[in-house]
């Protein structure tokens, strides 16, 4: 995710909770022109500060990057639907791939 992204995240989630920039920087423990920065899309924050950003603001990092975690079960069964709907001339092929990735993980 681009810098710009993610300071607009920070800075939306920071201000629907009531912090100043000054507030948050001092309370993540740097300075307010850092956090303008990190808010401006001009720097990424340490790893860090982007986990304590997020502590404090009480947002899941994986909101950041819009990412979402499928039960293994559901993952199963959507893979299991997808070979039951391949043309069967690629089963061959998928059969290999599933093969390989069992033998080398």
């Amino acid at each position: 995710m681009d810098k710009k992204t993610i300071g607009a995240k920070i800075r939306q989630a920071r201000r629907a909770r009531g912090f100043s920039q000054e507030k948050l920087s001092e309370i993540v423990d740097i300075s307010p022109r850092q956090m303008c920065l990190i808010e401006n899309g001009n720097s990424y924050p340490s790893l860090g500060t982007f986990v304590n950003i997020a502590k404090i603001l009480e947002i899941d990092i994986n909101q950041f990057f819009n990412i979402s975690f499928k039960n293994i079960e559901d993952e199963r069964i959507e893979i299991i639907d997808m070979i039951k709907s391949t043309d069967r001339k690629n089963l061959p092929l998928i059969s290999d791939i599933i093969r390989a990735v069992v033998k080398y993980r």
